[in-house]
């Protein structure tokens, strides 16, 4: 291998040690909060969203949307699946940091509501936005899986 090649891989290595890491803390942190399991397994899902969507890593992102979800954004764009996949991968919306704060997650019989602020830096068609919003994602069970069905968001 080249050092350029050894150097990435170190880099990879550290960026999934450093994830490693932010999942167990903030496992902990639920777990210390009293939390469901289901309360859990959507937290994991919202901390994948906001990572494969700052990595553009279309496989995870496919793998947590459903088929038909809504991607709604604070300028009253819906996004399919597919555009939402399509537009993070070419970098149209480039996600520089998601920091989500005040987290409720509301689990009914397979439905799983989730109320949040976000701070979120991105480019978006070669505009930097810094946005401050209100978000509510729906999650739903499928097959014993979590799939997001529904997101909205509005500016604070």
């Amino acid at each position: 291998m080249k050092n350029a090649e050894i150097r990435l891989l170190k880099t990879i290595d550290m960026k999934r040690f450093l994830i490693a890491v932010f999942v167990l803390i903030t496992l902990k942190g639920i777990a210390q909060t009293g939390s469901s399991p289901e309360q859990m397994q959507v937290m994991m899902k919202m901390l994948s969203l906001k990572n494969s969507l700052i990595a553009k890593d279309s496989v995870t992102l496919s793998g947590l949307l459903a088929d038909d979800v809504t991607y709604g954004h604070t300028n009253g764009m819906i996004q399919t699946k597919a555009q939402l996949i399509r537009d993070v991968v070419s970098g149209v919306q480039d996600y520089k940091s998601i920091d989500p704060s005040d987290m409720n997650i509301r689990v009914f019989d397979h439905t799983a509501i989730v109320n949040m602020k976000s701070a979120v830096k991105m480019m978006f068609n070669n505009n930097l936005l810094e946005l401050n919003m209100y978000v509510t994602l729906v999650w739903i069970e499928k097959g014993g899986e979590w799939k997001l069905e529904a997101r909205q968001s509005v500016k604070l």
